[in-house]
């Protein structure tokens, strides 16, 4: 497995981002989703507001996550969008670059590659 290079993605994408939101200090992501998400920030021209990284089962569990959430393996990002045309503008360069699990919320874009999961998928929250 590559190693996250976190001074590529700087100063667009930092690792405490990325942290397990529990507090527990897990930072698992992935080198090819951190390459794929890097370039949607990129393409897009727009910043992301992470809202969740990597989790560890317990706080995946506490916010409700599925038992085969991107998240545990270092494959999801939660991105933070409150307006339709950056919604619209983010989701179509994460499929641009490849992300093939789209979870669309409210007011967040889910990206997942998650190798283990299927694949070419979109759900709502």
């Amino acid at each position: 497995m590559r190693e996250v290079d976190w001074q590529r993605y700087y100063p667009v994408l930092q690792p405490h981002e990325f942290i397990c939101k529990c507090g527990c200090g897990l930072l698992n992501m992935r080198y090819d989703h951190m390459e794929m998400l890097y370039q949607a920030r990129v393409i897009s021209g727009i910043p992301f507001l992470i809202s969740s990284g990597s989790r560890c089962p317990a706080h995946n569990a506490n916010v409700g996550g599925a038992f085969n959430s991107d998240h545990l393996g270092g494959y999801g990002t939660d991105v933070t969008v409150n307006a339709s045309r950056t919604r619209f503008i983010i989701l179509g360069n994460f499929l641009r670059v490849g992300f093939n699990r789209i979870g669309i919320g409210r007011n967040f874009l889910h990206a997942g590659n998650d190798p283990a999961n299927p694949t070419r998928v979109t759900w709502l929250y």
